[in-house]
């Protein structure tokens, strides 16, 4: 027993040493992070679909990686996918990435239309980096967008070198709605000064400057001049009304002297009448000879003046046998039957808007199908500032003939009036996949992306479509190429 308790004990001192020994150090190989070249190569090549499927996977491997968010975020703004973009550029910033992320961030929720978004991303980016202008003048095309009209000037006032025509006119409009004139004249006058090419924009504002100051005298001028400059850019303004007004009562003795009625005249049609050369009447001449009875049965007896010598006047052989009324009367013209719809565009491309819309409406009444009744009418609307129902008008053309491109276009042209700036993306996209041959709505869809959105290498990719799609040499050809050049040379 003794022996056994022996070799018991052994075996458990054993076993212990087995325990207490320390175990082999177990080596582990840290994952290294993937070459995001060939996801980068991808986007270069504009096949973000695969850039992004490639940096999803990689994504899932290292779930918190800055370098491999970033290029996703960017894959997914080619794609157009604004909204995870921003969210993917957010995650980033919070995995660890620099602070300068915030403006690409910004810039991701303001195309996703997050406005309020966009506007924390460049603030906070602000408070680290105060002295940016660019960021500041950004930051103030947001918060003007947002209604924040206070801390939009004082954003814009910040970066008042920077900023450019539009800008200059977006301020003048900020302190014409605080009623602080001075500041809003001078930049009304900024903006003409920055223009590339002149527009009526700066002058329609100095005109507005001057109607709520009560200087009369130069909104007349002004009213004159932008009409001579820029004929019908008065019919949209909310204020024609008082246009109309101001020069009815400045100038009736003119509009008198020139034999104008000013009863139901826009405002265009009363500074066309002031522009023109008033009409000289010329003196007729009273003839000291015989007069024509005017009740002769016959054009052919006249009675003498007894003093006179009498003179002969031989009958045109031909007409001989034509009345009075009808030797004086006008040429007759043989007249043909043309449509409502014909005597409508005759009407509009004469100016005579609501002459057109009235016959828009009888060929409507006729057949409320035709789609060109339709449009004729919503052209006709627009032209007299009634855009809501230009709008309307136009969708019932493109309800009865969908594939007809000029209802499209004039719709996007309609719209870009009343639509947001992204749900006009929108509808531009969804117009080119309809027409994808269309120069125009390619051209129109590059641009918007290239200006607007700001997103160069979308435009860049439409660009060159664009010069698959239309004849070489052809202006809109000529015009994709140079902004290419552009774009290669930011």
């Amino acid at each position: 027993m003794v022996v056994a308790g022996s070799i018991s004990l052994i075996v458990f001192s054993c076993a212990e040493e087995e325990k207490i020994k320390p175990s082999e150090p177990v080596s582990i190989t840290p994952k290294v992070l993937p070459d995001l070249s060939d996801a980068i190569q991808k986007r270069v090549e504009e096949k973000p679909e695969e850039a992004v499927a490639l940096l999803d996977k990689y994504n899932k491997e290292f779930p918190d990686s800055p370098k491999i968010l970033i290029q996703l975020s960017r894959a997914l703004i080619d794609l157009g996918q604004f909204s995870l973009a921003a969210f993917r550029l957010d995650q980033a910033i919070s995995a660890g990435g620099t602070k300068d992320l915030l403006l690409e961030s910004a810039e991701a929720h303001e195309l996703a239309g997050d406005l309020n978004s966009a506007q924390d991303r460049l603030t906070e980016y602000l408070k680290i980096y105060p002295e940016n202008p660019e960021t500041w003048l950004s930051l103030a095309r947001i918060l003007n967008k947002n209604g924040m009209d206070t801390e939009a000037l004082n954003a814009f006032e910040k970066a008042s070198e920077q900023t450019n025509a539009e800008d200059c006119i977006l301020m003048g409009n900020l302190y014409l709605k605080k009623k602080i004139y001075v500041q809003a004249e001078h930049w009304f006058r900024e903006s003409a000064k920055k223009e590339s090419v002149s527009s009526v924009l700066p002058l329609l504002g100095l005109l507005r400057v001057n109607l709520a100051t009560g200087d009369e005298n130069s909104a007349e001028a002004l009213i004159l001049a932008i009409e001579k400059s820029a004929p019908k850019s008065l019919e949209n303004s909310p204020q024609r009304k008082k246009y109309e007004a101001l020069l009815v009562k400045r100038r009736l003795a003119d509009f008198a002297q020139r034999g104008v009625i000013t009863q139901n005249l826009s405002i265009s049609e009363l500074a066309q009448a002031l522009l023109q050369e008033p009409q000289t009447l010329e003196e007729p001449v009273v003839s000291s000879g015989p007069k024509l009875a005017p009740l002769l049965s016959s054009p052919s007896v006249v009675e003498l003046d007894p003093d006179e010598p009498a003179t002969e006047f031989p009958l045109d052989p031909v007409n001989s046998s034509q009345s009075l009324a009808e030797a004086f009367a006008s040429p007759q013209f043989e007249q043909t039957d043309s449509t409502s719809i014909e005597l409508g565009w005759s009407a509009y491309l004469e100016g005579n808007y609501a002459t057109a819309l009235q016959y828009a409406r009888d060929a409507i009444k006729e057949n409320n199908k035709e789609a060109e009744a339709w449009r004729l009418s919503s052209q006709a609307h627009f032209q007299l500032g009634q855009i809501r129902d230009a709008e309307m008008t136009i969708l019932e053309a493109i309800r009865h003939a969908p594939d007809d491109l000029m209802n499209r276009i004039d719709y996007l042209n309609i719209s870009r009036e009343t639509l947001s700036s992204t749900r006009y993306l929108r509808e531009l996209e969804k117009t080119h996949e309809r027409f994808p041959n269309s120069g125009e709505i390619l051209w129109q869809l590059a641009r918007r992306y290239h200006i607007v959105e700001r997103m160069p290498v979308t435009a860049g990719i439409l660009y060159r479509k664009l010069l698959k799609v239309v004849p070489e040499g052809s202006g809109l050809y000529l015009q994709a190429e140079m902004e290419l050049l552009k774009i290669k040379n930011l």
